[in-house]
């Protein structure tokens, strides 16, 4: 299965057309081997037929026979057996008689009177079966063949008693017969069998002839397959097929020929190669195999063709279209394709849901634009609040130190002045003064601290590494957390929002590590690589999270980006769980000053 389904869609199209094939391929095999079944029977009918034939024959033979011989009987009650007479009379009947090789006269001993071939039909004291059985019960017989040793050719030998008035046996009258001219019928049954074909007579005994087409007469063979002989002698009539020690697959069909008088009971076998037997099915079975391929062929031909002009085409219109439009070619249509089948409905709704992405990609585009507006708009704004924060910071700062600061500090000298003129002996007057002089130190202190964190002065006076030094100092003084700067650079030429921006970031950093590490020493490193400027802070407190990175919550992380942005740089947090955490500040500066 998944070779079919990894195939292309014209490979699936062959494969079903030749999937319905099969059943044809299964009934073509099913009828050439009923058809074999068939001429099997025939070849079976054909031996039983032949069976029947060489019965008839023969009791239309014995017939003929014992007419012949009551004959000769009934002249030589009248006449001398051995006279001369007899033996012209013997001549004219075996003239007129066709197919009989000798007719003669035989003492009830057995000793030749008279015979056409002057030859005795058996030698010796040992007499033949049908010759004692004529004898013993005085009645008309036949014996089984024998082949003659001066034809060479199997006959048979038909006896009968002349008899007395008394019913005493005087002599006994033999003819003979050749086998071929009994079954002289039989040649033309035969004639009609496929050529190869061979005819075989078995009996009981053991003794086999076969029939040879081309000399039309029967000769005794010796050598005959045992097993095949018993199959025949077993079942009486059937079929078998055997492989000869020549490697040729035959078929034997076998039936009893049924004889009255013959006292061994003989089987005519039809012997036929397979391959002749079924040469007509074998024949026919592979004219229809080869008219099925060249029916396959065409076929594969029209599926071509027709595949091709009412599916493929269509549908590698669909994948082109599919493909462009995987590609980002949302306008991409299919071309018009006519009809209402799957494949038109298909197109149609490809069209339909090209139509729809498309109209959906304009939206989210325009929406896109539209969020990308209102992003750029908020960080405009959130830029513009920053600057306005510390442009603000600055003002108030300045107010502060200036106008604050300075009133603190006349004010300061006037209760110094105060001090100096007042009366000494009033000793509460004196401690309120000093308690004012403390309290003006106070505000003094406050107002520079608060000075400070709204706008460190050191910032714009002595630039970015000093205002980290300075920043790290007070973070260590506050929190107690060792706090050491490393610094490679010097004269930045930074912009003012620049150095803001990284001196705010680095105090969001220091507050972070306040309030959430729980961190013993912190290592902060400025330097410059090419054309960029690097702020490393590393603490050894408890490591962000992952979580707490990606957190929408995490407001300084994101005050911390969004301070970068404008800029143009970008920033790393890095987290080791309870080995501290890392915050890597990249800012791209022009560099006019070297480092050290």
């Amino acid at each position: 299965m998944k070779i079919f389904s990894a195939a292309s869609l014209r490979t699936r199209l062959y494969l079903l057309v030749l999937a319905a094939f099969i059943p044809v391929c299964i009934l073509l095999f099913y009828t050439a081997e009923e058809q074999k079944a068939i001429e099997t029977n025939a070849i079976l009918n054909n031996a039983i037929l032949l069976a029947h034939s060489a019965a008839n024959e023969e009791h239309q033979q014995l017939e003929a026979t014992r007419h012949l011989l009551i004959a000769a009987s009934e002249f030589l009650l009248q006449n001398d057996a051995g006279s001369d007479r007899t033996e012209h009379f013997f001549d004219d009947l075996i003239k007129e008689s066709r197919g009989y090789v000798d007719l003669g006269v035989l003492t009830p001993h057995g000793k030749l009177l008279n015979s056409v071939r002057g030859v005795p039909p058996f030698k010796g004291s040992e007499k033949p079966a049908w010759f004692v059985r004529c004898i013993t019960e005085k009645i008309f017989t036949m014996g089984d063949y024998k082949v003659d040793q001066i034809t060479q050719e199997p006959m048979l030998y038909f006896a009968l008693p002349v008899l007395d008035k008394h019913r005493q046996v005087k002599a006994a009258v033999f003819a003979a017969i050749t086998l071929n001219w009994i079954n002289r019928s039989i040649y033309r049954s035969f004639a009609e069998l496929p050529q190869g074909s061979t005819l075989i007579q078995i009996d009981d005994g053991g003794d086999i002839l076969i029939y040879k087409p081309h000399l039309q007469k029967w000769i005794k063979q010796d050598h005959f397959d045992r097993s095949l002989l018993q199959w025949i002698l077993k079942h009486k009539t059937g079929i078998k097929k055997i492989i000869g020690e020549d490697g040729v697959s035959r078929i034997y069909a076998f039936a009893p020929a049924p004889s009255s008088l013959k006292a061994r009971r003989h089987y005519i076998s039809l012997e036929i190669p397979q391959k002749i037997a079924f040469a007509a099915s074998q024949r026919v079975f592979f004219r229809n195999i080869i008219l099925l391929g060249f029916i396959a062929i065409l076929a594969v031909l029209i599926i071509w063709w027709a595949g091709d002009a009412l599916v493929l085409r269509r549908v590698n219109m669909i994948v082109k279209a599919s493909r462009m439009l995987a590609e980002g070619d949302l306008a991409t249509r299919v071309g018009p394709i006519r009809g209402g089948d799957e494949i038109s409905h298909l197109a149609r709704v490809f069209n339909d849901m090209a139509a729809a992405l498309e109209l959906r990609e304009v939206r989210e585009y325009e929406a896109k634009e539209a969020l990308e507006r209102s992003r750029e708009q908020l960080r405009d704004l959130a830029s513009y609040l920053q600057d306005v924060r510390e442009q603000e910071r600055t003002r108030i700062a300045r107010e502060i130190h200036d106008d604050f600061g300075q009133s603190l500090t006349i004010l300061k000298m006037d209760l110094s002045w105060l001090k100096k003129h007042m009366i000494q002996d009033q000793p509460q007057v004196q401690n309120k003064i000093d308690a004012m002089f403390k309290v003006i130190d106070t505000s003094l202190q406050t107002l520079h601290v608060v000075s400070s964190e709204l706008r460190p002065v050191i910032l714009d006076d002595f630039g970015l590494e000093s205002a980290i030094e300075w920043q790290a100092e007070e973070f260590q003084k506050r929190t107690g957390v060792r706090c050491r700067v490393y610094s490679s650079v010097s004269n930045l030429d930074l912009t003012k929002d620049q150095s803001t921006a990284i001196f705010r970031i680095f105090q969001e950093t220091l507050t972070n590590i306040m309030r959430h590490a729980g961190a013993t020493k912190v290592d902060v490193r400025l330097e410059i690589n090419k054309d960029t400027l690097t702020l490393e802070v590393a603490d050894n407190g408890r490591g962000i999270t992952e979580t707490e990175i990606g957190n929408s919550q995490s407001f300084g992380l994101l005050g911390i980006r969004e301070r970068l942005y404008p800029l143009n740089g970008q920033v790393d947090f890095i987290g080791h769980p309870n080995k501290g955490t890392r915050v890597i500040v990249r800012v791209p500066i022009p560099i006019k000053g070297g480092a050290e």
